[in-house]
């Protein structure tokens, strides 16, 4: 018996397209790229959003 395609994802094999990441790795490397680049575009005097 085989597993149904449809609604099947495999989180951990790499894809070529996410740079030979797996889709878990691809979102944990974007999401800490958008935090350090929103960290560095506040401006001096403005508050920042975490504590």
């Amino acid at each position: 018996m085989t597993a149904p395609t449809d609604g099947f994802f495999n989180s951990r094999r790499i894809q070529k397209r996410l740079g030979y990441l797996s889709p878990v790795e691809f979102e944990k490397k974007h999401y800490t790229e958008q935090a350090t680049t929103e960290r560095a575009n506040l401006k001096p005097g403005q508050p920042s959003l975490t504590n």
